[in-house]
């Protein structure tokens, strides 16, 4: 387990996935000795609308940092000497506090943006402009997935690795094995993809209702 680093409670997980029609526009955004993961030879964005609550930190106990708050990330995948690991390419919250934090202190893509939800609807703003907008239901059946599925190699990932002032880092993640469900997903507005060219959505829509997660502190990526 990962004695240092960020405690959290992931909420409410809805993944969705689209296949990437090139992926040389992503050349640039890949750390250093990270290469591009595929299943079954075909390279996916992730889109996940998710809640992150009860963060804390492990160096101050059981003081919560940030009780709650939305995220929508798109993110790619990849791998560093055959571990799976995840690129994020945004990550929109509604907490500034945190878009602050995490820019200043990780170096990750986050950006502030006003979310509405309601039962079973996710809606995004940039400002005041809609850019995301999903009605969606879920199955009641959960299960852990075995390794050839395609719900394991999208979900069973334990470090995100991202590019900061010149340098390559990592952090750890540490969780136990992902419960899921699969879910059915209507989207009325998609623009948050609008600059990526991807094909259709992979079929299997997944969710998750809750995982505990800890995170390391961050590591250089040495050669």
């Amino acid at each position: 387990m990962i004695k240092k680093g960020w405690k959290q409670v992931w909420r409410n997980l809805l993944f969705q996935h689209f296949e990437l029609k090139e992926t040389s526009f992503l050349d640039k955004y890949l750390p250093k000795n990270c290469k591009l993961d595929s299943f079954d030879g075909k390279y996916y964005l992730g889109l996940v609308a998710m809640e992150m609550s009860d963060v804390k930190h492990r160096s101050t106990g059981d003081i919560v940092w940030f009780k709650k708050y939305n995220e929508l990330n798109v993110r790619t995948y990849i791998t560093l000497d055959g571990k799976a690991g995840v690129l994020f390419l945004s990550l929109d919250v509604d907490s500034l506090v945190s878009v602050l934090g995490a820019r200043g202190f990780y170096g990750l893509p986050y950006r502030f943006r006003k979310f509405e939800k309601s039962d079973n609807n996710i809606k995004a703003f940039n400002k005041n402009s809609l850019y995301f907008d999903c009605d969606y239901t879920i199955d009641k059946t959960y299960k852990n997935y075995s390794k050839e599925t395609f719900a394991f190699w999208a979900t069973e990932r334990y470090f995100f690795a991202n590019h900061y002032f010149g340098f390559s880092f990592m952090g750890e993640i540490s969780h136990k094995p992902w419960s899921l469900t699969t879910a059915n997903a209507n989207n009325h507005n998609l623009k948050v993809l609008d600059k990526y060219d991807v094909k259709e959505r992979y079929k299997d829509i997944l969710f998750c209702d809750k995982i505990e997660v800890t995170t390391s502190k961050l590591k250089l990526i040495k050669n």
